[in-house]
């Protein structure tokens, strides 16, 4: 069975990173789930963003968490990808929800910490979601830290949690049985054959990330599902 196919910020081989643009077109071709990236402005309300600087993805410079999310509103998220999009704004995490709410789409939400305060972030997210709208089984929360995942593990209870990592380490199969996680995600450009069989024998999913030719994945047709900037490329 061919593996499912998950929109990588949205759709962002074809529209700029984590905006509404980008999530509404994963959700007109017809994705089942998006990926995004969320973490904290200065004044604590979880906005979708990847990088912590917003140097890369918009008109502005410097930290994301050093904004409200009012000044982070006075900045353009779209011009820089391409002058079609001039104008496109921060999307909020609330935002994201109500617009996967109206389409049942599934979220992968990816925290991004570096400096922050993971115990806090862990409790933000937790406030959030337990208003949320979408069924606890249309959420996967994830990160490649280790102590936001074992926050998130300890403050939301039910959700399916997703340890992400370059490659599959020791410490990473460790984190996997003390939280239950649900998935592993792993880079597909460093994923062995035995690594996807091994993980899947303990019950894990795997999901692969960011594979952009459909054609590399032949060694892996036994994934549960990939990232892709281009999903398009995958669909018919």
């Amino acid at each position: 069975m061919s593996p499912m196919i998950v929109g990588h910020r949205g759709v962002a081989g074809l529209y700029p990173e984590n905006t509404k643009a980008s999530i509404q077109a994963a959700i007109e071709l017809g994705l089942q789930w998006v990926e995004i990236d969320v973490q904290p402005t200065k004044d604590n309300i979880l906005v979708v963003c990847h990088d912590h600087t917003i140097n890369r993805c918009s008109d502005g410079k410097g930290r994301l968490d050093s904004y409200t999310l009012e000044e982070l509103r006075q900045f353009d998220f779209g011009g820089w990808f391409s002058p079609e999009f001039k104008g496109e704004p921060i999307f909020t995490l609330q935002e994201l929800i109500e617009l996967a709410v109206a389409h049942g789409v599934g979220l992968n939400i990816e925290v991004k910490v570096d400096k922050h305060d993971v115990a806090k972030v862990a409790t933000q997210l937790k406030a959030q979601l337990d208003n949320c709208p979408l069924p606890q089984d249309k959420i996967i929360l994830s990160s490649f830290s280790h102590g936001i995942m074992r926050q998130l593990h300890q403050n939301c209870p039910g959700y399916k949690l997703g340890v992400l990592s370059e490659r599959l380490r020791k410490r990473d199969w460790q984190l996997l049985k003390e939280i239950g996680a649900f998935s592993c995600h792993l880079n597909f450009r460093r994923l062995a054959k035995r690594d996807v069989e091994q993980l899947k024998q303990a019950g894990y999913q795997v999901w692969s990330y960011t594979v952009n030719n459909p054609r590399r994945l032949k060694h892996l047709n036994n994934l549960d599902a990939v990232f892709s900037d281009f999903p398009n490329r995958f669909i018919g």
